[in-house]
């Protein structure tokens, strides 16, 4: 079965993809009145790119399918213009969660049905091929070549692209900001583009963060896993999963835990799989489930990597708030970028359009100082760089069953890193910045001439001195053939217990450059197309 076409824009009166689901296809797990038991042919932890996907993939095969997934499922006519809200109810620790080191890194990822791609920009890169290229020749036990390819992935990057309506931001949802940055780009010889991105009808309402008000954006919570349940799935909201249970060597169902209806305690959910598990937990989340499951992999948890972005906030004479849509909006959240620097200076450029809470931040100064420059909020604008380090760093459980992440950024990366936002801050004034506000310790709180980037050249290569933020992570359960360096095996299935699958970035051996979540999908799409031909051969053996 094929998924349905993407719905056209539709007003708020109208039915969304997420409010009409097949009766009984949802478990709320904070509404349960006693503990569940059940049996399918595959359970998949996590609703997010991987988890969904793969459920859609199992379920057109007919196999039973659960997904278990951590957070609530808040539909499309619940979202709500306010950050504080959104960040409370979609992201894990509402935004608080953070990356231990030299300096302290907020992740942002969701916890919700639909997982950060409820609240990302839905941006669509295919895995470069260089970096597959690297993947192939790694030292884990013969590397990839051959089994991920970009050959073997074109097929789903093709499925995903033409089922998501990937394509470049149009006309009407582009913002003055971004076309300043094309021009900057094109000025600069690099090349910029409009952002691909996974949508249908974008209004170019900048809420990308907050989950989109109209359905546009084709995130997983209206899209992959309405289809699953409307092929038979079932979906089970607020359950942490505790464990996957190892029976034998192999992966037989999972334990998960909800708060329960109001009154009635905690509930147990037990879930059997006949066929299967796959875990789509996030790079954050994954390696540590696995632990808890019992397995003890020397590389599990190691390898973590992940592509820390800064931003710079700018004041311009006139305004740049407003996109081709019409007076109030603020153009695609993420509309333009530059990813030709991504293998020579491993950075990559782009705009960012924020709403007032979250533009706030970049804004310098206190008291009547701030307020100044926030009445200036249409005249704002924010270009960001999102760094491809090379460091490595670990995931482990924290006291009272959380995820403790360790990283730092080498000297190498922190070089990149300055000399990008450097150039960045050239880019900006050449483009009419009156005034760009670095927020880097040690260098001026505004600048108001290119002559002072020079401030942020000299400045010292210390982690601490940025207010870094990390949305793409990578690792901590990475693919080999040698599981003495890897955790997965190129089959998508773990080398200690059969027919446990992972089909989230934990598996990439390195990070990206670009945006993971096409190359999620697609990987997902992959590892489940493989699952369903391996039960089939099972099957007619037996």
């Amino acid at each position: 079965m094929k998924p349905p076409a993407a719905p056209a824009p539709s007003a708020p009166s109208a039915p969304f993809p997420d409010d009409a689901l097949p009766a009984g296809a949802v478990v709320e797990g904070d509404r349960l009145e006693a503990d569940c038991e059940d049996a399918y042919d595959y359970v998949v932890v996590g609703s997010g790119a991987g988890g969904a996907v793969a459920a859609h993939v199992l379920a057109t095969s007919g196999a039973s399918v659960a997904i278990v997934e951590e957070g609530p499922w808040v539909h499309t006519r619940d979202f709500g213009e306010r950050v504080y809200d959104a960040f409370r109810v979609l992201f894990r620790d509402a935004g608080m969660q953070v990356i231990e080191g030299r300096s302290y890194i907020p992740i942002l990822q969701g916890r919700c049905v639909g997982g950060s791609t409820v609240v990302n920009s839905a941006i669509a890169h295919r895995t470069p091929e260089d970096v597959l290229d690297d993947w192939a020749g790694m030292d884990l036990g013969g590397g990839l070549g051959g089994v991920v390819t970009a050959k073997t992935l074109e097929p789903h990057f093709d499925a995903l692209e033409r089922e998501l309506s990937a394509h470049a931001v149009s006309d009407d949802a582009l913002g003055d900001n971004d076309r300043r940055f094309l021009d900057e780009a094109t000025m600069h010889g690099l090349l910029g583009r409009r952002t691909r991105r996974y949508e249908h009808g974008c209004r170019g309402s900048g809420r990308c963060f907050t989950g989109c008000p109209n359905a546009a954006k084709q995130g997983m919570s209206v899209t992959y896993v309405p289809w699953s349940l409307a092929l038979g799935a079932r979906i089970y909201t607020s359950c942490r999963v505790e464990r996957v249970v190892i029976e034998g060597g192999r992966a037989t169902g999972v334990l998960a835990r909800a708060a329960g209806a109001p009154g009635r305690g905690e509930r147990v959910i037990k879930l059997h799989a006949r066929h299967g598990v796959v875990v789509a937990a996030s790079a954050v989340q994954t390696p540590n489930l696995l632990r808890r499951s019992g397995l003890r992999a020397r590389a599990l948890g190691e390898h973590f990597q992940c592509h820390p972005g800064y931003g710079l906030g700018a004041l311009f004479d006139d305004a740049v708030r407003a996109s081709a849509a019409g007076a109030g909006r603020m153009g695609a959240t993420q509309g333009a970028e530059i990813t030709s620097l991504r293998r020579t200076d491993r950075v990559k450029f782009e705009t960012l359009a924020l709403q007032p809470e979250l533009a706030a931040v970049r804004m310098p100064g206190v008291g009547h100082d701030w307020m100044r420059r926030f009445d200036r909020y249409a005249s704002f604008a924010q270009w960001a760089m999102v760094l491809r380090a090379e460091a490595e760093g670990t995931v482990r459980s924290a006291w009272g069953g959380g995820d403790k992440v360790r990283w730092t950024p080498s000297p190498v990366d922190m070089d990149r890193a300055v000399k990008g936002v450097a150039r960045l801050a050239r880019m900006m004034f050449e483009a009419g910045a009156r005034e760009v506000w670095p927020g880097l310790h040690g260098v001026p709180t505004a600048i108001r001439s290119v002559d002072e980037v020079s401030a942020i050249e000299r400045m010292p290569r210390e982690p601490r001195a940025f207010s870094f933020l990390s949305t793409h992570l990578f690792g901590g359960a990475r693919m080999g053939t040698d599981p003495r360096a890897s955790v997965v095996g190129t089959d998508f299935q773990t080398h200690e217990a059969a027919r446990l699958y992972v089909v989230d970035s934990s598996v990439f051996p390195t990070n990206l450059g670009v945006n993971p979540q096409h190359s999620i999908m697609a990987m997902s799409r992959l590892a489940a197309t493989r699952i369903v031909a391996g039960g089939r051969a099972r099957n007619r053996a037996a």
